[in-house]
């Protein structure tokens, strides 16, 4: 599937979000309490879309993949896919939920079932091109994208996805919202926009705290990170919601995946939201946490660095990847979604 980018990026851009291949699979129908038909295809020697972000939730790693999301469990390596349109994809593992993103469109889906999860509810918002969503404690977060679109703000149920908030000034009337990150706290969520601040120039992360309804408490001002325009091209390393200003919380930091920084930036929850910097000798495009050390992934890059936080040390897995752009870790494996090789799954024992 190609999709252009808007102008307000530099360039018009074609993003490849995979190549669909046929393969030979059995298939079963699977109802949903909305009367929507999905269908599930079982694992046999399955050849598979690519992929663009991916997320784990209690031993299962699930990637969006355009058309489709895939499924794979990570102890037996069992893999199944669901025919659901996703671009972005996040997850609730406290509340057993996730939710996709396809366009204008937000799906929730029960993960009672882990290897084929249940469409239960459906809802929509007005976003563009590199919109992000994510979720924490009843709480969905919806980043605008490109221009001419607004953040929304959801508040959900184990069967019920509703809108909270309807566009935020502060985080809406920027160049851009590319992503968001959002944390679960002991008054709701806390969502970290990544805000494109003057036309891929500069950059910055907009804090906003949300009750568990969804409703604004606060927000505090933007902390600008370092500037610089992205020299490489916007081709295939990114699709929507892989935009290279990622970012994951750990330990009261956001560790942010800075390409114009050529490193992860950190701000400091704990110090007034002070900014430093990891340096990295490429350009990174997305970072994440098994709750101890980070993981980054490089634009075009197979190497895996992986980042202890206490000391910024760097070890580094090489891999076979080819064009990833999410990654996922656990303490036992790391899931990548790559835009050739579809979702890849790593054994960190081995």
């Amino acid at each position: 599937m190609l999709r252009k980018i808007s102008p307000l990026f530099l360039l018009s851009l074609i993003m490849t979000l995979g190549i669909s291949c046929t393969s030979n699979l059995e298939e079963e129908t699977v109802s949903t309490n909305l009367d929507i038909q999905e269908t599930v295809n079982v694992q046999k020697n399955l050849t598979l879309n690519g992929c663009t972000n991916v997320v784990i939730a209690n031993g299962y790693a699930y990637a969006a993949c355009g058309s489709e999301i895939q499924i794979a469990e990570l102890a037996t390596g069992t893999r199944n896919t669901i025919s659901i349109t996703a671009d972005d994809i996040t997850v609730d593992a406290i509340n057993g939920l996730l939710f996709t993103q396809s366009r204008t469109s937000i799906n929730m889906l029960s993960l009672n079932n882990p290897i084929s999860p249940q469409l239960i509810a459906n809802n929509r918002a007005n976003f563009s091109i590199f919109s992000g969503l994510s979720a924490a404690n009843g709480v969905l977060v919806v980043s605008g994208g490109a221009g001419r679109s607004n953040t929304r703000v959801f508040n959900y149920s184990s069967s019920n996805l509703s809108l909270a908030t309807n566009g935020i000034s502060v985080v809406d009337n920027r160049t851009g919202a590319p992503d968001v990150h959002v944390t679960a706290t002991a008054n709701g969520a806390k969502a970290f926009y990544s805000q494109d601040l003057a036309r891929v120039s500069n950059w910055g992360i907009q804090i906003v705290d949300f009750d568990t309804s969804g409703n604004i408490l606060s927000i505090p001002p933007v902390v600008v990170l370092t500037p610089g325009r992205f020299r490489g091209s916007f081709g295939a390393p990114f699709g929507p919601a892989n935009f290279p200003v990622e970012s994951e919380f750990l330990n009261n930091h956001l560790y942010v995946a800075n390409f114009a920084a050529q490193g992860i930036e950190s701000i400091d929850l704990n110090n007034n939201n002070q900014v430093s910097r990891i340096p990295l000798r490429y350009q990174p495009s997305n970072i994440s946490t098994d709750g101890t050390s980070l993981f980054v992934l490089g634009i075009n890059r197979s190497v895996i660095d992986i980042i202890n936080p206490n000391n910024n040390q760097i070890s580094s897995l090489s891999t076979t990847l080819q064009q990833p752009t999410g990654i996922a870790a656990s303490t036992t494996h790391i899931a990548v979604a790559d835009q050739e090789l579809g979702l890849v799954v790593i054994n960190r024992s081995l």
